[in-house]
């Protein structure tokens, strides 16, 4: 028999379903709760069965978990609850059903710890699905009131998520006992001011988010060096975060520095990424510190990963991932030197792909793929690739069951059907039927 709350073989009762859950072992713990493995027939679930003393403390629970039982999982990223479970001849509920986590999926908290070093490639996935999990849950009236890094499960591998404690969320701006983690939660709900909400989620969002790309707190620099110890503030997120909270990188005011030997993560991974994505930071966490309606929205972190994503290119010395900045193409500057072999970086091959509902920037890298999100002005559709970057020579290969048109720069035309792959010795415009793209090769 295994220690716990609930035993291996005990049965209890899903009250939506009217079926038997039997209990199989133990998948995690904490204060709130014990997650076990359990079955119905031949589906496993997670059942999350609560201790009787955060129940005593808890009294919105049962309401909460009952509000989202009823709206359903957003999106499919969520682990969503999606049943009731009690004690056989019971009317009092002890947790609830949700979908099984699989071993692929790990904590961010891995990733802060350094002992996984996902792509480039694979964070701005993360980053675009939690944007796109968020929006959807605002969309629907519900707020998740505590966004931290032990909530989210991600694949290294392939930068697909899953988003637990579910049971935190409720209809926006609802009172509740779940305000939020420290470090994590908006001045305003940290404060006391008002109950979490869609814009606090959004304080919260961009410093998971920050965590993930930066490896650091976006409000914990030298100040943090400097406070006298406080029992009650031990980890000093209240004063840094919520009373007094100043950008590591705020650029009107130093005061707040990462310091080389403390905050290196910071000072390392800021200068790698392009002005946009800084840019989107540092409205986060300087004008979006106090004022709710200018925080960054889940729309923009969802534009802003995509475009980071394509922005991706790896270093013909070493290989490593590197980022085309096009601010700095503008300025006609040149990018900084390879974060991997630290030798000069010269543009690399791209295209500017422009459409009815704006323009994007894509790199030419080995392996690129561009979907309907590219080429069909259908935002944020990457079911299937319509076009693959291929090497030795460059070229693009036409995935699509359509036929494009390419013109070069002496005005010759080139006929690419399906499968058929398109050299790009040299500059030159693509037609691919909705959308046009123009080559740079320098």
């Amino acid at each position: 028999m295994m220690e716990g709350m609930l035993q291996r073989g005990q049965v209890l009762i899903a009250r939506t379903m009217q079926s038997a859950v039997e209990i199989e072992d133990t998948l995690g713990e904490g204060a709130q709760a014990e997650v076990y493995r359990a079955h119905t027939g031949k589906v496993h679930y997670a059942l999350k069965w609560y201790r009787p003393e955060y129940l005593a403390r808890d009294h919105e629970l049962w309401e909460r978990l009952k509000v989202a039982i009823n709206s359903g999982p957003p999106t499919e990223k969520f682990l969503w609850p999606f049943d009731l479970v009690s004690h056989p001849r019971s009317n009092t509920f002890g947790g609830y059903l949700m979908p099984i986590r699989s071993p692929e999926f790990i904590s961010l908290a891995d990733l802060m710890r350094r002992q996984i070093e996902p792509s480039f490639r694979v964070l701005s996935d993360v980053g675009f699905s939690l944007a796109h999990s968020f929006l959807k849950l605002h969309a629907a009236g519900l707020c998740y009131r505590d966004i931290n890094l032990g909530t989210v499960f991600f694949s290294p591998g392939t930068g697909d998520i899953r988003i637990g404690d579910t049971d935190n969320v409720d209809v926006n701006l609802t009172p509740g006992s779940i305000k939020g983690t420290p470090g994590f939660m908006a001045p305003e709900v940290a404060n006391g001011v008002v109950e979490p909400n869609a814009a606090s989620d959004r304080f919260s969002l961009a410093v998971l988010l920050f965590y993930i790309f930066v490896i650091g707190h976006p409000l914990k620099g030298q100040r943090e060096l400097t406070l006298p110890y406080d029992a009650a503030d031990q980890d000093q997120s209240h004063r840094l975060c919520a009373l007094d909270p100043v950008f590591i990188f705020d650029p009107h005011d130093e005061s707040n520095r990462p310091q080389p030997g403390v905050h290196d993560n910071p000072l390392s991974f800021w200068p790698i990424y392009p002005d946009s994505l800084r840019k989107l930071f540092t409205r986060a966490f300087t004008v979006g510190l106090y004022d709710p309606d200018a925080r960054v929205m889940e729309n923009e972190w969802r534009k802003e990963m995509c475009a980071l994503r394509d922005a991706i290119f790896y270093c013909p010395s070493c290989g490593a991932e590197n980022f085309f900045d096009l601010e700095l193409a503008r300025q006609k500057k040149a990018l900084g030197p390879c974060r991997g072999c630290h030798l000069a970086l010269g543009n690399p091959p791209r295209m500017r792909l422009r459409a009815a509902n704006g323009s994007q920037l894509v790199t030419l890298r080995r392996g690129a793929r561009l979907f309907a999100h590219h080429l069909e002005g259908d935002l944020y559709n990457f079911e299937n690739p319509l076009a693959e970057v291929v090497t030795d020579p460059l070229g693009l290969k036409n995935l699509s069951l359509g036929k494009w048109t390419s013109r070069g720069q002496n005005g010759s035309a080139t006929e690419v059907k399906a499968n058929e792959v398109l050299p790009l010795p040299a500059d030159c415009r693509i037609n691919f039927g909705k959308t046009v793209g123009e080559v740079r090769i320098r």
